[in-house]
């Protein structure tokens, strides 16, 4: 998930959802103008591609992540587009808002606040960032089986002295009972006014059982910390065990197969209040 090429070779599930998320708030993103903020990302193409054809032509977009990687990899890339400019940002931090309070008219964020475990600081941080009447628009998984994974894994010895913070990188709401009730009290509590808040379930038909470990593999947080060969034995194992959370598809009855990937999606629209 630090790795911007690999994630995107392999992010095309991604890509296609949010195409489709930003079609469907696509008059509530043409209405952002000023300055939008878009949070986690990543190597830049969802922005560029996506984002930036749909909002106000006076907007612009400053692209922000944790991972310096990524960072570096989309000034690069897209640099010198004058609508972007680029933030190395941590949403989770209690400070902040020292620096950014209600410096942004709107918020982005796709695919990216899964990754985060203090929810309550990261939408307090998002409130605070706003100017009073700004919009969030953002999606987020919920629940994905296939990160199931990554706990079993964690209990193997010859992987565990890499991965001993792995609750870290487990989504607060995997396996939730009421993640959607829960999200929009958090979020009302926080100061939102909730316009939107769904829980979806999508799924994914992944060509090969190599194409589905190739997406694991592009969001991975542990295997770039393990030595190459255990990389290697790594990813198989990965891949196996994120597979016994899919459904496979055999092709004309020969040995060729797909994979069928499930999870459920958060897709919210927020206002901040003009009087908190």
């Amino acid at each position: 998930m630090f790795e911007p090429a690999l994630y995107s070779a392999n992010d095309k599930q991604v890509r296609e959802e949010t195409s489709e998320y930003i079609e469907e708030f696509s008059d509530e993103i043409g209405q952002m103008s000023g300055r939008c903020l878009d949070i986690g990302s990543g190597p830049g193409h969802i922005v560029v591609d996506l984002l930036l054809p749909k909002l106000n032509p006076k907007s612009t977009v400053i692209c922000s992540d944790i991972s310096r990687p990524m960072l570096d990899y989309a000034k690069e890339k897209y640099g010198a587009d004058e609508r972007i400019s680029f933030l190395e940002l941590d949403i989770e931090s209690p400070t902040l808002v020292e620096y950014l309070g209600e410096k942004f008219d709107h918020v982005t964020s796709f695919y990216c606040l899964q990754f985060c475990q203090d929810m309550r600081q990261v939408f307090k941080n998002i409130f605070d960032l706003l100017q009073p009447g700004g919009t969030v628009l953002f999606t987020s998984v919920c629940n994905h089986p296939c990160e199931d994974a990554y706990k079993i894994l964690a209990a193997v010895p010859r992987y565990k002295r890499y991965m001993m913070d792995v609750d870290r990188f487990v989504g607060v709401f995997q396996h939730a009972k009421r993640p959607r009730e829960t999200l929009k009290s958090l979020l009302r509590d926080v100061g939102f006014e909730v316009c939107h808040c769904s829980n979806r379930h999508t799924s994914y038909i992944y060509d090969t059982p190599d194409a589905h470990t190739g997406f694991m593999a592009s969001i991975d947080p542990f295997m770039s910390r393990m030595p190459d060969e255990l990389q290697r034995e790594y990813l198989i194992d990965l891949g196996i065990e994120a597979r016994r959370h899919t459904f496979i598809v055999n092709k004309d009855g020969n040995d060729d197969c797909s994979i069928l990937s499930r999870r459920h999606t958060f897709v919210v629209y927020l206002k901040k209040p003009l009087v908190h």
